[in-house]
């Protein structure tokens, strides 16, 4: 008599059942901080440092400020520090302050202990600190921040225009193009560049984000500048700085309406 393989079958599809429920995630799927490969979460939550705000035309209420944020693994020995408008990692128990000036630009230290608060003021070569601007190309100061690292675009045209210069770039500043829209740039000891408290005995790394818009430039675009100044001891961690910063401001640009 034939023997019935209907139990063999169920069998079978039993022990593919249980293998699919056991088998990990695929790449597309999505992760919890539990699941990341190895011993490590693939991130980490690091506490939020709210910063005082200085309003040059007066505020309608203060942005909210998270208390803690997520950054990638590599952050370690830093934290957030926000106005709720701009954020940025710096080294930990450092402190900051932030300005929103009365013509739109915004700016954001931070800084050691007891060291100057430079967002409202030029920062002296060699002065150690992380530091956010956030402008627009369609006056001089957002200009001048970009044209020398982007010399063929709107910006630069503008800043040599009406009997103005465009800043010339330092002989010794390095750059690199990561895309089109951003530039990564490094000041070594005593070169002026682009990074705020460049020029004295620390390096100063950072990058530039200007979207290059592939239809005709508008009057105005927002940009977003990084500059991370330290000691030698400390410089490694404008590594991460940088990429939360590239990560956390993408090349953005929305119309204007009338």
């Amino acid at each position: 008599m034939r023997r019935s393989l209907k139990p063999l079958i169920v069998s079978i599809l039993t022990i593919i059942a249980l293998c699919d429920l056991a088998a990990p995630a695929s790449a597309s799927g999505h992760r919890t901080a539990e699941q990341g490969t190895g011993s490590s979460p693939p991130f980490i939550v690091l506490p939020v440092i709210s910063c005082k705000t200085t309003y040059g035309a007066g505020s309608s209420g203060e942005p909210f400020v998270a208390r803690q944020l997520a950054a990638s693994a590599s952050a370690k020995g830093l934290s957030f520090y926000s106005n709720g408008l701009m954020t940025v990692l710096g080294p930990s128990g450092w402190a900051c302050e932030a300005l929103v000036a009365a013509d739109g630009g915004q700016k954001l230290d931070v800084f050691p202990p007891g060291s100057a608060d430079y967002s409202q003021s030029i920062a002296p070569k060699g002065a150690s600190l992380v530091e956010v601007q956030g402008e627009y190309t369609g006056h001089i100061p957002g200009a001048d921040l970009v044209c020398a690292l982007f010399p063929h675009s709107a910006a630069a045209s503008f800043a040599s225009s009406g009997g103005e210069t465009c800043p010339p770039m330092s002989p010794a500043e390095k750059t690199k193009q990561l895309t089109s829209d951003v530039v990564a740039f490094s000041d070594p000891p005593g070169a002026v560049g682009t990074g705020t408290g460049s020029g004295g005995s620390l390096t100063s790394i950072g990058a530039v984000v200007y979207p290059q818009l592939a239809f005709a430039d508008p009057s105005s675009v927002n940009i977003s500048l990084l500059s991370c100044t330290m000691a030698k001891k400390i410089a490694p961690l404008c590594v991460p700085i940088e990429a939360d910063f590239l990560t956390r401001n993408p090349p953005t640009y929305v119309p204007q309406t009338s």
